[in-house]
């Protein structure tokens, strides 16, 4: 199962590269293709890579990244759990890093509702205390 997740990767991945397909696309077809194992599987190794991306200061990559592991966490039911909200913070940071401010401010804010949500205080503090700051960046670069 692991070989085909990291197949399904690499083949989404040379799609990204090549846009050849628009991320609804290949969301679906991945959907349509694999069990939900598999799907959970793709989705964590879209973080990781996301995550090394971030690193080396991809952050457009990493943002597109977190996006699709989010498409695909949502799409298979998961959008409550509490990785979702995880997922969600580490974008909102990512999306800060590459200039995407107001979307930022609004991923954080979110991600702030859903750690609420699964009782996860100290995450909740975090993600609204970054949504305020993004929030006041947006602000400002809307006024000028």
């Amino acid at each position: 199962m692991k070989r085909i997740a990291t197949l399904a990767l690499l083949t989404l991945t040379f799609s990204l590269s090549a846009m050849e397909m628009r991320e609804e696309e290949e969301v679906s077809t991945l959907v349509n293709s694999y069990d939900k194992a598999t799907l959970t599987e793709i989705s964590n190794e879209l973080v990781r890579i996301a995550s090394g991306e971030e690193l080396m200061g991809e952050f457009d990559l990493a943002t597109l990244h977190y996006k699709r592991a989010l498409k695909i966490r949502e799409s298979i039911g998961l959008k409550s759990h509490k990785s979702y909200a995880s997922i969600l913070y580490l974008s909102s940071s990512a999306q800060f890093q590459a200039g995407y401010i107001c979307e930022a401010a609004v991923a954080a804010k979110d991600a702030s509702l859903e750690f609420a949500k699964h009782g996860l205080d100290k995450f909740q503090a975090k993600a609204m205390t970054d949504h305020i700051t993004y929030g006041k960046v947006c602000a400002q670069v809307a006024m000028k």
